[in-house]
């Protein structure tokens, strides 16, 4: 019995054993379509006939999807918005999501940008939010603080990351003029006897990260320094003093794109609209078709049979 269960278990893990490229995959909603809403199509075929049958399950189909797409764009009591679907076939699910997009100076991105030209227009997140001057626990405490302080947070790690990527073998991936720049100065600063630790470049946040509103596109920009650092250990794998800055602090850049999660769920209520419209508008013709030819048949006169001559 454990024999036939280990054997099923890779079966029922569809996201391992069938990827979603596989014609199972594939078939799979289309399938569903046929089996459940066929069978709907199908009891009302058997009552008003076919035209009729795919008039009437337009409307339910469509204006229950039409319902479904308001909750999904603009939520409800106590429902957020955007919890329908947030991505469109072939995309994956952060696609329309918002987020800190980084990018450096002089890069082409940052030609979309004017806040950058001036350094001096960056302030810390108390002064961008006019919490400058409060206690600290109560900046704490304010929802919009702890919001923003944890987004940029997670901005400026992405932007590090950028700014010295390590691949999975501890080996920093920069330009031959960089890390030309580096290696002379980790010639004069490397310690004695010390060896070099893996990964042997790093790199850390100076001082906090900060914000302003770009006065070109009017969207959020962050900015944070960064600056490089050479570790080195013992013979025995110990580190030896504290990582050693080299090279000059840089600064990076990221800004925040609001994201059109409300996208799909947008294009389904619209599509799901004109689905019923057109369903109302079909089922409409349908029902006058049938009360013009039942009055033409009331109206139409008797046949009376001639009666044969005396």
């Amino acid at each position: 019995m454990s024999e036939l269960l280990s054997s099923l278990v890779p079966l029922l893990g569809v996201e391992n054993a069938i990827p979603s490229s596989h014609p199972a995959a594939l078939l799979a909603v289309p399938l569903g379509l046929l089996f459940f809403s066929g069978s709907v199509y199908a009891l009302l075929w058997s009552n008003y006939g076919a035209r009729k049958a795919g008039a009437i399950y337009g409307v339910a189909f469509f204006g229950f999807g039409l319902l479904i797409g308001l909750f999904w764009w603009f939520g409800g009591p106590g429902i957020p918005p955007y919890l329908g679907i947030t991505h469109l076939p072939g995309q994956n699910n952060a696609h329309y999501a918002e987020g800190w997009l980084p990018f450096e100076p002089g890069s082409e991105r940052s030609e979309y940008f004017t806040a950058d030209d001036d350094p001096s227009g960056f302030v810390t997140i108390e002064q961008y939010l006019g919490l400058e001057g409060q206690a600290e626990d109560d900046i704490l405490a304010n929802p919009a603080y702890a919001n923003l302080a944890g987004s940029t947070q997670a901005a400026a790690e992405n932007m590090q990351s950028q700014f010295l990527p390590i691949d999975a073998n501890g080996v920093a991936q920069i330009g031959v003029e960089r890390r030309s720049a580096l290696e002379d100065e980790v010639a004069e600063v490397q310690p004695e006897d010390s060896f070099r630790a893996n990964p042997f470049y790093t790199a850390d946040l100076v001082g906090d990260p900060l914000i302003t509103d770009d006065p070109e596109t009017g969207l959020r920009i962050l900015t944070a320094e960064f600056q490089t650092f050479a570790n080195f250990v013992d013979e025995d794998g110990v580190p030896v003093g504290d990582p050693i800055p080299v090279g000059e602090t840089s600064a990076w850049y990221s800004f925040y794109d609001p994201g059109m999660r409300w996208l799909p769920s947008a294009l389904w209520t619209i599509v799901s609209l004109l689905g019923f419209l057109a369903s109302l508008f079909w089922l409409d013709r349908l029902e006058f078709r049938e009360k013009r030819l039942l009055a033409h048949e009331v109206e139409e006169p008797e046949d009376l049979a001639v009666p044969i001559a005396q």
